[in-house]
């Protein structure tokens, strides 16, 4: 089989393009607040100091749900501040406001502080 510089370079041209999209592709993060995220809430007793959540953004609202199982806390309303990124996470009796760090990365984290009654403590979640 013979090739000519012009099919190599074609071939190199749609090697080169392919190479690209994958990248392009596998750059795609989505909304800053979608996927899974694993953290401590300090201190809090009832649930543990691990947690889990999961949120999802679907063009118009956050929703999503925290320490999924038998002990879930469904997220009942999120609001994010893209001026300042913060967000403001309430979910049964908890109240989570944060902000979030490193926002252009896809380990991106949410730090802040958690309230229930009385009781409060440091948050800090890394997205997965």
């Amino acid at each position: 089989m013979r090739f000519t510089i012009k099919k190599m370079l074609c071939l190199g041209v749609a090697a080169g393009m392919a190479a690209g999209m994958t990248t392009m592709l596998s750059a795609q993060e989505g909304h800053p607040v979608k996927g899974s995220w694993i953290g401590e809430w300090a201190g809090n007793t009832t649930h543990g100091e691990s947690v889990l959540m999961v949120m999802n953004w679907d063009g118009e609202k956050i929703s999503g749900i925290i320490n999924p199982g038998t002990d879930n806390i469904q997220i009942e309303k999120a609001e994010l501040d893209a001026d300042d990124w913060s967000i403001h996470i309430e979910a049964g009796d908890y109240e989570i406001d944060g902000a979030f760090l490193r926002l252009e990365l896809p380990n991106r984290s949410i730090e802040g502080t958690w309230k229930n009654g009385g009781n409060s403590g440091n948050f800090e979640i890394v997205r997965q």
